[in-house]
């Protein structure tokens, strides 16, 4: 068993920064390239990150057929509540009409995102939280892959927050213009992303629970991050480009592989 501080206050930093760090890198990428670009780049980590955490979620237990009993259905109505509570309380944002959000909101739909987003850790908290408490090893690296996993965790919690950050040069890249305005802004959006993942790993920690129940609950509420990182793609108010299909198409490639090389490190 490690201590609760030995194994709580190290995986704060390798949460929370590498989190602000990948939000600071698609802000800066964001003076050199349109909103609908880094979209497209962030769509394609969302679609690793789905089936990511749709996996957590055991699939909803789909292996089951119709024998899965309460769990089945538990699993599959998370999924749905998630789903629609998102779309309920930003309905009133021009959800499906995004280049009439764009500037309008301020930080609420960054903000709403990285919540979405950041739900999953729940489960993901509530793993580690479990593992630590019940290893035998005196290690948090080796509890938990060694270095390689541990490099596979701080890529993924840099990569995942950069769809938070793809939203807010889309909606609210004017919200600050000062530097250290903006700087408080992903700061705000990286503890957001950050929060379910240690209420996880404390709950994780105290109690014994299938963590899968959050992973449902995540999946669900990601698909909302979804809705908003395609809007960039499909802006009505500006002339069309030839090449931008290949471009988002290669973006998107390079979002989604990049996901794949972190998960190499904890994978074989």
């Amino acid at each position: 068993m490690l201590g609760f501080a030995d194994s709580f206050l190290p995986w704060i930093a390798a949460t929370l920064i590498p989190a602000f760090v990948g939000l600071l890198m698609i802000l800066l990428a964001g003076n050199f390239l349109k909103a609908k670009y880094l979209s497209g780049f962030a769509l394609g980590i969302f679609l690793w990150f789905f089936v990511d955490t749709i996996g957590g979620a055991a699939s909803l237990d789909v292996s089951s057929g119709f024998t899965g009993g309460s769990k089945q259905i538990a699993l599959s109505g998370l999924f749905t509540i998630g789903l629609l509570f998102f779309f309920s309380v930003d309905r009133n944002r021009n959800l499906l009409s995004p280049q009439l959000a764009i500037g309008k909101y301020g930080l609420a739909i960054p903000w709403l995102v990285a919540a979405a987003v950041g739900i999953h850790g729940l489960g993901e908290g509530a793993a580690f939280g479990g593992t630590a408490a019940l290893t035998s090893s005196t290690s948090l690296l080796a509890a938990f892959g060694g270095y390689s996993g541990g490099v596979a965790y701080i890529l993924h919690k840099a990569l995942e927050p950069m769809m938070i950050g793809a939203c807010y040069c889309a909606y609210a890249k004017d919200h600050e213009k000062s530097a250290v305005g903006r700087l408080r802004d992903i700061l705000l959006l990286s503890i957001t992303f950050v929060i379910p993942s240690l209420l996880g790993a404390v709950t994780g920690y105290l109690l014994t629970y299938d963590s899968s129940y959050f992973y449902a609950l995540g999946t669900g509420t990601a698909i909302y991050a979804l809705i908003r990182l395609t809007g960039p793609l499909f802006d009505s108010t500006s002339a069309g480009n030839s090449r931008d299909p290949i471009r988002i198409a290669l973006l998107v490639a390079i979002g989604l592989l990049l996901v794949y090389f972190a998960s190499l490190f904890h994978s074989g």
